[in-house]
């Protein structure tokens, strides 16, 4: 299986409240009634800042062979990506809107892959170089004007993902999802997960590939896209 992590909001982790005060251990003193206070509200805040690997919950991500929900888009890509993805203003916009130049003469049905990622998950920090180097093979493949690439930064604000994207060198248009509504609306999955969406019917995008978990390699996953992307006419 895969490795995986589970995202969450931080504002759900402070909601969880302190760990209560059990008193003093024979021997010891007991801590002025300040001082206690003063750890609760230090404890509140590093859970609310701390990233933790929420309960999972009983939601399936959104599978292959079925229909997509038209998310909507929140603005943390540079002028240029956005561009690229056809996408003008400030948005919101939704997952429909993407309309690459190149993919009017791509001739079949335009394709996009999203990446659902966390800027606190480990396994998505360790996949950044790998998506880099998939776009650089995308970019030189006979897909390239067929499938556009986003990742969403699931419970990330746009501060987040700005800070995702600057430490790790992350080249793909990247979209927020500061209150984890396009998360729970796909399924609440793992991170990093990956859907292949197709925009044939734009009134009503398909899923065609949904996958938790890291690729083996660049190369193996474009060449696995590269076969469902032939199936999809």
């Amino acid at each position: 299986m895969h490795p995986h992590h589970t995202p969450f909001a931080p504002q759900a982790a402070a909601r969880q409240g302190p760990v209560p005060d059990r008193g003093p251990r024979p021997g010891t003193r007991p801590a002025p009634r300040s001082a206690t206070l003063l750890r609760i509200v230090l404890l509140a805040a590093l859970l609310a800042l701390l990233p933790a690997c929420a309960t999972p919950t009983l939601a399936e991500p959104v599978p292959a062979s079925t229909p997509f929900p038209d998310i909507p888009l929140e603005n943390a890509a540079s002028p240029d990506q956005l561009a690229a993805l056809g996408l003008s203003g400030q948005g919101p916009w939704k997952l429909s809107d993407i309309r690459p130049p190149g993919m009017k003469n791509a001739g079949k049905a335009p394709l996009v892959l999203i990446e659902v990622f966390s800027m606190y998950c480990p396994h998505c920090q360790r996949e950044a170089p790998h998506m880099n180097r998939f776009a650089e093979l995308l970019a030189a493949s006979p897909l390239k004007d067929r499938i556009a690439v986003i990742g969403v930064g699931a419970g990330n604000t746009r501060m987040e993902v700005d800070l995702f994207r600057e430490r790790y060198g992350v080249a793909i248009p990247l979209f927020a999802d500061p209150d984890l509504a396009v998360h729970a609306q796909v399924g609440e999955p793992g991170t990093p997960h990956f859907f292949l969406v197709s925009l044939k019917n734009r009134a009503a995008p398909a899923t065609l590939f949904s996958r938790t978990g890291r690729m083996a390699s660049p190369q193996s996953f474009l060449d696995e896209l590269t076969a469902i992307a032939k199936r999809a006419n």
